[in-house]
């Protein structure tokens, strides 16, 4: 992960309200996702398939009940691609 350019393009997105804390929280999150997959996120958003069983794994296996997890990984993939990644309904067809 390209850890200071994604701190710093998220502190100019403004969609997040509470830049420091917010902002931090994302940060740990993508950490927490390269630890459990083992991998770098530049990796993981390199392919759609692969950010798509991503986000998939992300839900049954690190109890993603409210999303977190994923929107810190759906930020880096629009970080390092400049598109959003569809919702996973969208990309399923």
């Amino acid at each position: 992960m390209r850890e200071q350019e994604f701190e710093n393009y998220l502190l100019l997105d403004d969609n997040i309200v509470s830049k420091v804390k917010a902002v931090r929280s994302r940060v740990n999150k993508a950490r927490m996702i390269e630890r459990h997959f083992d991998t770098s996120l530049d990796y993981i958003v390199s392919d759609n398939k692969r950010m798509y069983e991503s986000l998939l794994k992300i839900k049954a296996e690190m109890n993603d009940i409210n999303g977190n997890i994923s929107n810190a990984l759906r930020k880096y993939y629009h970080f390092a691609n400049g598109v959003l990644f569809p919702t996973l309904s969208s990309y399923e067809k």
